[in-house]
């Protein structure tokens, strides 16, 4: 019996051929979007009742003399806030089941979703108990610092492990006599691919730019962690800013996990890095099951959060989805793709700098009727849906502009 017990154990695969699909990242995409979806579904009606019940609610107007805006606000009074709760439990299910344990990404990014998340819950806190507009603008970005710090230093030590080859997979050397860079690697990929011997530019501290061969990326050293925490924060703060209309975060967040789960994914291929000409992500495919799992609890948020909204994410899901953006771009090695596969989020946070740059440079002139920009449409008589609707389809195409500009070196 023992013998028997052993043989299936050690030849599983033979034995039960179906599980042999979960060796493949293909499979584990889907599971983990799946997952999160369901879960979402399932807790979401739980949370929402909780959420009315300690009286978790949206405050209303705020009376800072933006009439039409204050208007939708007070319609919205008493909708459940905080649903990111949801979101970030989600993910974070999705990730540990479906993703590899011993793989480091999987850590960082779940780490930068939970302190961004944490970010976020502090602020919708004190909305809700002491009826302040949120945390004081330097305590959150002085959090939001600590936290992209130190996922800054995470990010540079798990490149320093690749960089010297301890995950046994790459050899960071050439052959004597070749004309390689330092930073190119050979390695032979797994049998499906045929065996076949791939050179492949890996990914360490570079910073590499649209349009321009990899061969011309700068490397960052330790500057990696300042630019971890810029992008980051920049990221986080710009879902914030789209976080104002029924389902225009979540639909936007959605697309855009999307575009990063497949940039993930033929960034952590040795033979589409090849063909792409773009930098080789050791441990990626982690990331793309992460976008997946991103994407799956969008999905299933958006189903209680289109209008009229019975949940809003609040800060707690913005700040943590914004997060996990900038982590997903900084583990590809696509941080400028942010520009177009987050559009939207660059429009929103763009038209705040901008408006408040006008206000105090040009004696209160403004450039919109109301920032962010969503509410400038609103202010010229757009509906809500038709606003959020139609940036959702500028979401899509910049994405798909953005997937397209792999090819372009």
């Amino acid at each position: 019996m023992m013998l028997l017990l052993n043989d299936l154990l050690v030849n599983w695969d033979v034995h039960w051929g179906p599980l042999r699909l979960l060796e493949y990242v293909s499979t584990r995409v889907v599971a983990a979007a799946f997952t999160a979806f369901v879960l979402m579904m399932l807790l979401m009606p739980h949370l929402i009742h909780w959420l009315k019940r300690k009286k978790f609610g949206e405050t209303g107007a705020k009376g800072d003399g933006a009439v039409v805006v204050d208007a939708m606000r007070e319609g919205k009074k008493g909708t459940p806030t905080m649903g990111g709760l949801g979101i970030v439990v989600c993910i974070s299910v999705a990730t540990v089941l479906w993703c590899d344990p011993s793989e480091m990404r999987t850590w960082l990014m779940l780490f930068g979703l939970l302190s961004f998340a944490l970010v976020g819950f502090l602020d919708d806190r004190t909305k809700i108990f002491k009826g302040a507009k949120g945390t004081p603008l330097f305590v959150k970005l002085g959090i939001q610092l600590v936290a992209s710090a130190t996922c800054g230093i995470g990010l540079y030590l798990i490149n320093q492990h690749i960089a010297y080859g301890a995950d046994g997979l790459l050899l960071h050397s050439h052959p004597a006599g070749s004309q390689l860079p330092e930073s190119y690697v050979k390695t032979l990929f797994d049998p499906v691919l045929g065996e076949r011997s791939y050179t492949v530019r890996l990914a360490v501290y570079q910073l590499s730019f649209p349009f321009v061969s990899v061969e011309y990326a700068i490397n960052l050293g330790l500057g990696l962690i300042a630019w971890v925490m810029l992008v980051s924060v920049a990221c986080a703060n710009g879902v914030n800013f789209t976080d104002g209309m029924d389902g225009l975060a979540s639909g936007t967040m959605l697309i855009a996990a999307l575009a990063f789960m497949v940039i993930a994914y033929v960034t952590s291929r040795v033979d589409t890095a090849d063909y792409l000409k773009v930098l080789y992500i050791s441990g990626g495919q982690d990331v793309a099951i992460f976008c997946a799992a991103t994407a799956g609890a969008c999905l299933g948020f958006l189903w209680f959060n289109c209008a009229p909204a019975e949940v809003f994410m609040g800060d707690t899901g913005s700040q943590a989805l914004g997060g996990a953006l900038g982590l997903a771009a900084l583990n590809t090695k696509q941080e400028f793709l942010v520009l177009l596969v987050g559009f939207v989020f660059v429009m929103e946070a763009g038209s705040v700098a901008l408006q408040i740059a006008s206000y105090r440079l040009r004696a209160g002139k403004r450039i919109f009727l109301c920032a962010p920009i969503h509410h400038h449409f609103q202010y010229k008589g757009w509906p809500e849906s038709k606003i959020v609707l139609r940036f959702w389809i500028i979401a899509a195409l910049a994405a798909l502009v953005a997937l397209a500009t792999l090819k372009i070196r």
